[in-house]
């Protein structure tokens, strides 16, 4: 184990050397061993790199061996069986993984890494947590960077569906980064693992992460990338999926958002649009039988019980007794004598998707077209064409006052 750390560990070698040298030698002790002659046959190797391999000091080995000890983290090479195949075969695997958690059968499972901004809005940030939940619903593992932002939501959102979860981080696995994150770090590591091929201490670095994303693609079958801007570390993550060969999901944003730039083109250029985790799921369930599937259960997979607790108000329940059991001189309001509160479960039972949304925003009130653009934080066409399709089959209705309110409502 400690000439893995050696050859990771040591300066002046690039991640390119390694893979060169373990490609050639098949094992990091073969290279410790190696002489001159037969580094001399390495093809392509440097000779600042045939430098770096003079030094043969093992203390920093020992040094990381001693502190993985300590805090229970596993190292695991590309010699171990627990290390992912999907990694293994792209261009510059890393040698060494640090694992604090337990190791997933990434091989072995659906596997769907949700990126996006950190500077997400709140279209943003309620998407990715309801898709991270959707995937795990369906059968998926999630992984992501665990940064602010996209990358939180969507590990939160999986993490309530009780589904496995993997953080692939650019700094060391006992280093939280970033410090908001502390709880989320705790629970992915109790419910799933954290990775970084960093050794324990590292400290997060820019340089670090666009280079961590070649995992966080290859681990994963897909690339659903939930809000990003123009530029933006999301889309380094979606270019490494394409050049590995895995599928890439765009969720799609308000033309005018300079935060979902990135996902529109996206889309434009032939990502698959994704609305909801069954979108991303749907066709990796030939390939996973009995794991993968449409699974709703008892929550709608376009909001989990969370938001859609955040989005209705509390509901009275139904009086069983007749109302003339109040005190003669009490006033009885009782809202349940509305058609929309009577009919609700009725009426999110038959729709979905933005549909379902309109409906729920409008359960509490009528709304003018403009403040659902805004709550629902969907593109005005969508709210538009949602609201046609619902007023057509008698949903809403749209009065004088130009406010939009359940049929039946008053649109006071």
């Amino acid at each position: 184990m400690k000439y893995w750390l050696w050859l990771t560990n040591l300066q002046g070698l690039t991640l390119r050397d390694q893979t060169l040298l373990l490609r050639h030698f098949g094992a990091a002790n073969e290279v410790y061993f190696a002489g001159g002659d037969l580094l001399s046959h390495v093809e392509g190797l440097s000779q600042s790199a045939r430098r770096a391999l003079e030094d043969k000091n093992l203390d920093t080995a020992d040094r990381i061996l001693s502190a993985c000890y300590e805090k229970h983290i596993q190292i695991i090479t590309m010699q171990d069986a627990a290390y992912p195949n999907r990694l293994r075969a792209i261009d510059q695997p890393p040698p060494v993984l640090y694992c604090q958690g337990r190791m997933l059968p990434f091989d072995a499972q659906p596997v769907v890494a949700v990126v996006g901004t950190r500077r997400a809005t709140a279209y943003g940030i309620r998407s990715a947590k309801r898709l991270g939940y959707q995937i795990g619903r369906c059968g998926g593992t999630l992984v992501s960077g665990m940064a602010l932002g996209i990358d939180a939501a969507a590990m939160e959102g999986a993490l309530s569906a009780g589904a496995p979860v993997a953080g692939v981080l650019g700094c060391g696995v006992d280093v939280v980064y970033p410090a908001e994150n502390r709880a989320l770090f705790r629970d992915v590591a109790q419910w799933g693992c954290l990775l970084s091929e960093y050794p324990p201490g590292t400290r997060p670095e820019g340089r670090h992460f666009p280079v961590r994303n070649r995992i966080l693609s290859a681990l994963s079958l897909g690339v659903l990338v939930v809000e990003a801007p123009q530029r933006s570390g999301a889309l380094i993550t979606a270019s490494h999926a394409l050049e590995q060969g895995r599928d890439v999901f765009a969720v799609p944003g308000a033309i005018d958002s300079p935060a979902s730039e990135g996902t529109n083109r996206l889309i434009r250029d032939g990502a698959m649009l994704a609305t909801n985790g069954w979108d991303v799921m749907r066709d990796y369930a030939p390939l996973f039988p009995g794991k993968v599937g449409y699974r709703p259960g008892g929550q709608s997979l376009d909001l989990t019980t969370e938001q859609q607790r955040e989005a209705l108000p509390e509901q009275p329940e139904k009086q069983e007794k007749p109302a003339q059991t109040a005190a003669p001189d009490e006033k009885v309001f009782d809202k349940t004598e509305s058609r929309p509160y009577i009919e609700l479960d009725t009426i999110l039972s038959g729709v979905e998707g933005d549909e379902r949304t309109l409906v729920m925003q409008l359960a509490e009130k009528p709304l003018t077209t403009d403040e659902l653009i805004e709550r629902s934080q969907l593109p005005a066409a969508r709210v538009m064409a949602s609201l046609t399709l619902l007023e057509i089959r008698g949903v809403v209705r749209c009065g004088h006052d130009k406010r939009v309110s359940l049929a039946g409502a008053e649109s006071s």
